[in-house]
């Protein structure tokens, strides 16, 4: 077969399977905006139920999460909405309506628990990292590594000393940029990679001291309560709460 007649061919197979590949995604905006359609009318739950099935195809998004944060809000079961809520947070730290709603969220919760100072350093990282979701580092230092390498060329052909003198600066202030936006995007990843925090989401929950249900009751969790799991056995998480307190969970909480 002629190379021409092949490349027609194959362009023609292309544009008639295009259309199956764009299905399954067609197939999920419909499903979506028939969540929506739902939601807007007050039915809450199966609007939930659509769009978690979306998730269960292997789609997700902010949006989706915030979507259904929303309906479990409208339908008071707050610790669902505070899980939700922190969901799409974890996507998106800087979209301001969902901080919003998580904020409104959290202040129906039962629990009111204190947080230990963190150190400066630390707060400071966080609120960097944040600026940007993973992606969005990785574009920036993208960006930053085309421009470095345009500055490291005018540098080599630069016969003027000031010139010279001058990219060369840049240059070390755009590779330092490229570095800083490359670690924040690899901390960004690894943190959305971790799943060590969890949402209290039954009514109640009973913290134990071991990984027992003989052992000693220590305190109680409401739902919506955020905690942090340190260690893991069998049915059982070894969690931690924000003011320090620590203890053994084996049901109740759903993980972020």
């Amino acid at each position: 077969m002629q190379p021409t007649k092949k490349i027609i061919l194959t362009l023609i197979a292309l544009l008639t399977l295009s259309p199956l590949f764009a299905k399954p995604q067609d197939d999920m905006q419909l499903t979506f905006d028939r969540a929506n359609a739902l939601y807007d009318s007050g039915d809450y739950q199966n609007a939930v139920d659509l769009y978690r099935s979306i998730i269960d195809a292997g789609y997700d998004s902010w949006e989706l999460y915030y979507n259904i944060g929303n309906a479990y809000y409208r339908m008071k079961e707050i610790g669902n909405s505070i899980l939700y809520y922190e969901k799409a947070l974890k996507q998106a730290p800087n979209k301001g309506e969902v901080k919003d709603n998580l904020a409104l969220a959290r202040s129906k919760a039962t629990d009111n628990i204190e947080e230990l100072p963190k150190p400066i350093l630390q707060q400071w990282g966080q609120k960097i990292n944040q600026i940007a979701t993973s992606k969005g580092w990785r574009v920036t230092g993208l960006i930053f590594f085309i421009v470095t390498l345009a500055v490291l060329c005018l540098f080599l052909i630069a016969k003027n000393y000031n010139t010279r003198k001058w990219t060369f600066v840049l240059l070390i202030l755009f590779t330092l940029t490229t570095i800083f936006s490359g670690i924040n995007a690899a901390i960004s990843t690894h943190n959305a990679s971790i799943h060590n925090k969890a949402i209290v989401t039954d009514p109640m929950i009973v913290v134990k001291g071991a990984p027992d249900a003989l052992s000693v009751d220590k305190f109680v969790l409401h739902e919506g309560a955020k905690v942090k799991i340190n260690e893991r056995q069998d049915n059982w998480w070894l969690i931690e709460i924000s003011d320090g307190k620590s203890g053994w969970i084996n049901s109740g909480a759903t993980e972020i």
